[in-house]
């Protein structure tokens, strides 16, 4: 331990002098002692003078860590979740513009070359379908993760256990979300799948029964019931054209 310091003259100016080098820069204290800034001798002074010193050094040190680790920890859930939520702005234009591009070569070839193997291949085949299912579903989850669309669902949910009409509230809440980007993106791919598959019916029964399905295809491209209807109606007529 460290020794006492007497309290007679020289003693205290040694004191004083081991006070001042604990709080100048170049002195050094080691286990109770330190250097005097004068002589350069080592001096024996209380722990409880050391204490003050080594406590503000163990609080920088412990501010130091502290900030070091704040700087360096992961982002809370909170803010995982409202960057999981935030939707690219350019998503739903770039589904929406591949899903319109990628049926029209189809349509055409239907349409124009009709018994061209290539054609017939396309068509008898699901990775047109695969593509725009695909589609589809990137259009959906950005849907899903739209905060609009989360709002609307919470005043559809709102509305209907207050007033209990389900009807009126659904029609409401259906013509708002298709006010949105992200929407209005999924439902023209739902449209665009569901009328190529209608056209791809109309095509491949044309091709069976030799009963002409350009008009029918036509129609299909942007009117699939309509053009389904056309093809029942022609084929109807056909056949008693042909008796």
């Amino acid at each position: 331990g460290a020794r006492v310091l007497a309290t007679s003259k020289p003693s205290a100016m040694r004191a004083l002098r081991a006070v001042s080098c604990i709080v100048t820069p170049s002195a050094r204290v080691e286990r109770g002692r330190t250097c005097d800034a004068v002589s350069g001798r080592s001096i024996a002074i209380p722990r409880s003078w050391t204490r003050p010193v080594a406590k503000i050094r163990h609080l920088e040190t412990r501010t130091k860590c502290s900030s070091r680790s704040i700087s360096q920890s992961p982002p809370s859930n909170t803010q995982r979740t409202r960057r999981s939520r935030v939707v690219p702005s350019a998503l739903p234009e770039t589904v929406f513009s591949i899903g319109t591009v990628a049926v029209l070569p189809l349509y055409g070839a239907m349409i124009a070359a009709p018994n061209s193997a290539i054609t017939k291949r396309a068509m008898r085949s699901c990775v047109p379908f695969a593509v725009m299912g695909s589609l589809y579903f990137v259009a959906m989850a950005a849907t899903v993760q739209s905060v609009e669309i989360q709002a609307l669902v919470k005043t559809f949910i709102t509305g209907v256990l207050t007033s209990g009409d389900f009807i009126g509230k659904w029609l409401t809440f259906v013509s708002a979300c298709f006010g949105t980007a992200t929407t209005a993106a999924s439902g023209w791919l739902h449209l665009l799948s569901l009328d190529l598959f209608v056209a791809r019916h109309v095509y491949l029964d044309g091709l069976e029964t030799k009963v002409p399905s350009a008009h029918s295809l036509i129609l299909c491209c942007m009117f699939g019931p309509c053009g389904f209807l056309a093809h029942v109606l022609t084929k109807t007529v056909w056949d008693k054209v042909r008796r």
